[in-house]
């Protein structure tokens, strides 16, 4: 297993790989790329993959930070591009959803709550899994980087 993203994933590696068989537990991985954007880790697949082992299940976690850079139609396109790479490589790929911004105003959850629509509908049609947790987050800051508290 595989699981690539921005901060938001910063120290998850105890509680996702610890609950790994003992002996599968060398082929878990978490690759936390702090400000990562979805065009980034396109050019990070190869050097993820040295370590992936076969056909390993991978679970990407990013546009956050990607959401002020562009139009949604450019975001689409760098998912597509990333997805197709990720497929070309293993048959398990799982999207996960953007997450809420804390104390981000109406316009950008509304943005990205289109990117997250699109995403998962996206993920059907291409045969990809799409893992959504917004009500896990929503309202819940303290689940947040400090970066975020007011």
């Amino acid at each position: 297993m595989v699981i690539v993203g921005d901060s938001i994933i910063r120290g998850i590696e105890a509680q996702v790989c610890s609950r790994e068989r003992e002996r599968e537990r060398e082929s878990c991985m978490v690759c936390c790329l702090p400000g990562a954007q979805v065009g980034d880790l396109s050019g990070r697949v190869d050097r993820l993959w040295a370590r992936a082992g076969v056909d390993p299940v991978v679970i990407v976690h990013v546009g956050t930070d990607d959401m002020h850079k562009g139009s949604l139609s450019v975001l689409q396109t760098k998912f597509k591009e990333l997805g197709a790479m990720l497929r070309s490589r293993t048959d398990e790929v799982v999207f996960s959803e953007v997450l809420p911004v804390p104390h981000a105003n109406p316009g950008k959850i509304e943005e990205i709550k289109k990117l997250n629509a699109w995403l998962k509908s996206w993920c059907r049609v291409e045969g990809y899994r799409f893992m959504g947790h917004w009500d896990s987050f929503w309202n819940r800051w303290d689940l947040f980087e400090e970066k975020y508290k007011v």
